[in-house]
C-alpha cells in the first residue's frame, strides 16, 4: 500500500511555513545541547547511523539529502576516509550548518542542487522520504548522482508497523502537513525497483520510543478533556524509567520490523535491468 497523506499536494511555497525555525529536528550542534543525557542520546543514536553506513563501506562522498542543521554529516566527517555533503531547504538550517559547524551543504531542493553525474557513493535521507513532494523523480535524481556501486539509505515511516494498527489516525506517520507520503514494504519495493534500486536490507535501527511517544501524545490531546490529567500522561511516557520498563517492547517490535520507522539500505542497479 503507498499512502498519499494529503489528497492535493501543497507546493514547495507552501509548505514551508510548516517548518519553523523551531522545528523539532531543526537541532543545534550536539556540544550545544543543555543536557548532558540528551547529549549522549543524540550520541548515540548518530553514532547507530554511521555504523549502519560502515557496514556496507568504509570510505566515499556521502550526501545526505535533508540535513537541517547537518549533525549527521558532522558525525560521519569524524570517521576517515568519508567526504560529505548536505542538501536542506531550510536557509535557517543550513545556514546553521555552514557556520556552525563548517559543512558543506546546499540550500535548496536535490534537483536544484545539480550534483554531477555518479558523483556519490551512498545517499541517506533520514525522515525525510516521505516530506518529499515528488519522490519518484527524487529517487530518479538520486539515481542519477549514485556510482554504479552506490548505496540508498532511507529511514521512513512503516505502513506496515505495529504503531500504525494502535494508533491509526494517530500515528506519528501520518503527521500532516508534513508528511505526503506513507509507504508499505511492497509498495516502497516496487517504487524503488521503477526507479533503478534493489532494496538489499530493512532495519528498525533507531527512533522506536520517540515515535511511539509522539503518536500516544496525539491520542492523549485528542481524547482526553483534563488539561492535568493530558499533562500527566505525556510526561509519564517520556519518563527516562517508563522508557527503560518499554526496552523488551522496543526489541521485540524492531526484530520483528514492526516499529514506526524502518531503515532500507538499495543498491542502485541499471534501469536497462528493471522489468
Amino acid at each position: 500500500m503507498w499512502a498519499r497523506v494529503s489528497e492535493s499536494c501543497p507546493t514547495r511555497e507552501e509548505i514551508a511555513q510548516y517548518y519553523p525555525e523551531e522545528y523539532d529536528q531543526f537541532n543545534p550542534a550536539v556540544e550545544n545541547e543543555p543536557s548532558l543525557i540528551a547529549r549522549w542520546d543524540r550520541r548515540y543514536g548518530l553514532r547507530k547511523r554511521c555504523r549502519a553506513i560502515l557496514d556496507f563501506k568504509s570510505a566515499g562522498r556521502l550526501l545526505d539529502i535533508g540535513c537541517a542543521t547537518g549533525d549527521f554529516i558532522h558525525a560521519m566527517q569524524r570517521y576517515h576516509g568519508w567526504e560529505v555533503y548536505g542538501v536542506e531547504i531550510s536557509p535557517i538550517a543550513a545556514r546553521y550548518a555552514r557556520e556552525h559547524l563548517g559543512l558543506e551543504v546546499v540550500t535548496g531542493t536535490l534537483e536544484e542542487a545539480r550534483w554531477p553525474v555518479d558523483f556519490f557513493d551512498v545517499v541517506t535521507l533520514w525522515n525525510v522520504f516521505e516530506h518529499l513532494l515528488d519522490p519518484r523523480e527524487s529517487l530518479r535524481e538520486i539515481h542519477r548522482i549514485l556510482k554504479g556501486n552506490g548505496l540508498l539509505i532511507m529511514n521512513t515511516p512503516n505502513l506496515d508497523s505495529f504503531d500504525a494498527k494502535l494508533f491509526g489516525r494517530y500515528w506519528i506517520g501520518f503527521e500532516l502537513p508534513r508528511h505526503l507520503y506513507i509507504f508499505s514494504e511492497n509498495t516502497l519495493t516496487r517504487l524503488l525497483a521503477d526507479t533503478g534500486f534493489r532494496m538489499v536490507k530493512r532495519r528498525c535501527l533507531y527512533g522506536s520510543h520517540a515515535a511511539l511517544a509522539s503518536s500516544f501524545r496525539f491520542w492523549v490531546r485528542a481524547n482526553l478533556d483534563s488539561p492535568t490529567l493530558r499533562r500527566m500522561m505525556e510526561e509519564l511516557l517520556f519518563l527516562r524509567i517508563v522508557r527503560l520498563l518499554a526496552v523488551p517492547y522496543f526489541f521485540t517490535m524492531d526484530r520483528l520490523l514492526k516499529s514506526t520507522a524502518v531503515t532500507v539500505f538499495c543498491e542502485k542497479i541499471c534501469l536497462r535491468s528493471v522489468k
